[in-house]
């Protein structure tokens, strides 16, 4: 038999907790098997015939195939014999099936929350919001700004004589300050996570992501696109004077409000101004929530 289905269980994940998805599933059903077994009743019907009568030449049979010509004078007899019988087949259940299964018993048990409204959100609740995501503003800020040191490279002009020393010590500098700036994007991400953060009116939900459930590994596939995120809720801040650090995760979490100023001082100066780099900043004002994603789909 076939089953209608929502368009919401269709879903193509671009990431997935598989992990998460079946621990859930196997305490709801005090465990369960990927694979089983459906038995139904199959009819099938055979037609007989019978056909007498004289037939004619080779050559005319022929030519009754392509002018469908009848020449032969014939009896027929036609009846049908049918049989039931019982058909078993195995039924294999992939991730992402088990992922929409998931979300429908989260629907059906009235546990998965769809308004994303900080003030009636709990730590502990299941929720599903919509919308375009962002990466971490601080690693999209410095991400950003090792592409233009980059292309500024790319695109610098030929040197005069007596220049190239000047330009080579140049790109050096400039091939440091990648390497340090790297360093320090690998150091935010020295946990396996990366952040995420979604915004509206209401509020932002910080999703704490974890690389290896990535689909590819690429981080670009959840960014310029509007997605779904199915997730649980590990913290809520639902004033304005609280905030969640973006760097809570990393080493740099020790340090001063007044010192992480003067280490990204250069980043507000006059003349960084003409590039069009996104607002960094370190911390998410409230009213805020931190998601762990189990997965996030379209």
């Amino acid at each position: 038999m076939n089953t209608i289905r929502k368009a919401d269980q269709l879903m193509i994940p671009v990431y997935i907790n598989e992990k998460t998805v079946l621990d859930m599933l196997a305490i709801i059903e005090d465990g369960f098997s990927m694979v089983s077994q459906v038995n139904y009743s199959e009819h099938n019907e055979k037609e007989l015939s019978q056909k007498g009568g004289v037939g004619v030449s080779t050559s005319a049979t022929i030519l009754s195939k392509f002018l469908k010509i009848n020449i032969e004078g014939e009896l027929n007899h036609s009846g049908n014999e049918g049989k039931d019988q019982s058909v078993s087949k195995e039924k294999i259940h992939t991730n992402v099936s088990l992922l929409s299964k998931f979300r429908k018993l989260l629907v059906e048990e009235n546990i998965l929350k769809t308004d994303f409204d900080v003030a009636n959100i709990k730590i502990g609740d299941f929720i599903e919001v919509e919308g375009e995501l962002q990466k971490n503003p601080l690693i999209e800020c410095l991400d950003k700004f090792i592409e233009i040191i980059r292309m500024a490279t790319i695109f610098t002009e030929e040197p005069e004589l007596g220049k190239k020393t000047q330009v080579k010590n140049k790109k050096r500098e400039n091939e440091t300050l990648i390497g340090q700036i790297t360093s320090f994007i690998n150091e935010l991400k020295h946990s396996g996570t990366i952040d995420f953060t979604l915004s509206d009116a209401k509020g932002t939900v910080v999703l704490s992501a974890q690389e290896q459930y990535l689909s590819n590994d690429n981080v670009s596939e959840l960014l310029g696109g509007r997605f779904k995120i199915l997730g649980k809720v590990i913290a809520v801040h639902k004033e304005k004077s609280d905030s969640i650090d973006l760097l809570r995760k990393s080493s740099l979490s020790v340090l001063t409000d007044d010192l992480l100023e003067e280490m990204f001082s250069g980043f507000k100066a006059e003349d960084m101004k003409q590039f069009n780099l996104p607002k960094l900043k370190t911390k998410i004002d409230g009213p805020a929530i931190i998601v762990i994603p189990i997965a996030i789909y379209a």
